[in-house]
């Protein structure tokens, strides 16, 4: 299936996630080594560097274990596809992971990020955690993503819908680089 023959609310997540990488190509893009891991708090803010690297750890993480799920739905013939729909708690859990940031949450210890990284390679890094975003969208095009759900990494008790994990990647995407934004900004005396 190519892009265009996407549903217009998976296409928009895709568009999304684009944005996001052309975003962080642009944040580093002018930033030395030392600008890209300067922090405005040293050990109490994250860097540019360390957004970035936060968000290449989670993403794959987070998704590892419904991208079967929905393979496994695909095969089974949950669908077709019938919008994206979230419950009340998932639009809520959504839309705390966007910005601008009203409350700061502690990174889990599997995605906190290097103190120091290399520029080099960070922002290709990036956009290599999405692979698994990419596809889980492109399955979902076949697949009623609101009937399937699955254990939340970090808190397996809780079950999400498909719909909700979907939209979660490009909201902390989205968190992540206007946090390093403002690093920039403060970086650079703005």
């Amino acid at each position: 299936m190519t892009r265009r023959d996407l549903p217009p609310e998976l296409l928009a997540l895709l568009h999304a996630i684009d944005a996001c990488e052309r975003e962080a190509d642009t944040l580093v893009g002018d930033l030395s080594e030392e600008q890209v891991n300067w922090q405005e708090h040293p050990g109490q803010s994250w860097s540019v560097a360390q957004c970035l690297d936060h968000l290449t750890k989670i993403n794959p993480f987070y998704l590892a274990g419904f991208v079967p799920l929905v393979a496994a739905a695909k095969l089974k013939g949950v669908g077709p596809f019938n919008g994206l729909r979230s419950t009340a708690i998932g639009r809520w859990f959504v839309s705390s992971m966007e910005p601008p940031v009203r409350r700061k949450l502690n990174a889990n210890a599997r995605a906190v990020p290097f103190d120091r990284l290399p520029r080099g390679g960070l922002v290709d890094a990036f956009k290599r955690s999405h692979d698994s975003h990419r596809a889980l969208v492109e399955m979902a095009a076949d697949v009623d993503v609101n009937r399937v759900t699955g254990p939340n990494p970090f808190f397996p008790m809780i079950r999400m819908r498909i719909s909700t994990v979907l939209r979660i990647i490009p909201a902390h995407d989205r968190r992540h680089v206007w946090q390093a934004a403002n690093v920039k900004r403060a970086l650079k005396g703005g």
